[in-house]
């Protein structure tokens, strides 16, 4: 049995599951066109403005959910996913995550999206595990905080703890991903997958004979 990690947004999606949802919200009037407009000069900083994504998270978890109620949101998610999840699954990686099932694989999903998506996308597709960035509710159900990220580094270190746990070692690890932000974890494994990769990642997949999937 292999251990096999799987990014979700541009990896099992062939887009980003949070921009796809808050998309949705926007069509359903769950926010105006100004929080929208706000979320978007956001992510223009943090992509050519050298924003930290811790940041970005940050911003838009206040402009979009602080203060919502977690169990509307939830619903939100399941007819989201409902409309949409087949039509946004990339294929030859499904395939993949399908044939490590059949083999016997233990196969978890980690992902810097909410674990209010993560979570109801990994059900969907069986997965025996799976860990998102961490929404925090209070008691009455409305969402408070980011109470923990979860991106590469952070993925790295949590599937450290877990590959301890579950005692599987490193050469039994195989690691999907498509970003450069996920090169300590991609690092990790005993086989390494850049998926579309971005440049950077592309780069060293060719530099390491890592393998690469790129089919449209």
């Amino acid at each position: 049995m292999r251990l096999i990690v799987f990014d979700l947004d541009h990896t099992l999606l062939t887009v980003n599951s949070s921009f796809r949802f808050g998309a949705f919200l926007y069509r359903r009037n769950f926010f105006s066109f100004w929080i929208l407009f706000g979320c978007l000069i956001d992510y223009a900083r943090y992509k050519w403005l050298g924003m930290p994504i811790q940041q970005l998270h940050l911003k838009t978890f206040v402009r979009l959910f602080k203060g919502r109620s977690l169990n509307t949101i939830q619903r939100h998610v399941i007819q989201f996913l409902n409309e949409s999840l087949n039509k946004l699954l990339y294929p030859p990686v499904l395939k993949k995550l399908e044939d490590h099932q059949a083999q016997g694989d233990y196969v978890m999903i980690l992902s810097s999206s909410p674990d209010f998506l993560v979570g109801q996308i990994a059900a969907r597709l069986k997965v025996d595990h799976w860990k998102g960035t961490v929404y925090q509710a209070d008691k009455n159900g409305q969402l408070i905080a980011i109470s923990q990220f979860m991106e590469g580094e952070d993925k790295a270190d949590y599937l450290k703890e877990l590959l301890s746990h579950l005692k599987f070692s490193q050469l039994s690890l195989t690691v999907y991903s498509d970003s450069y932000l996920d090169l300590p974890l991609l690092k990790m494994a005993g086989q390494a997958v850049g998926v579309r990769p971005d440049h950077r990642l592309k780069k060293i997949c060719l530099q390491n004979r890592w393998e690469i999937i790129s089919i449209l």
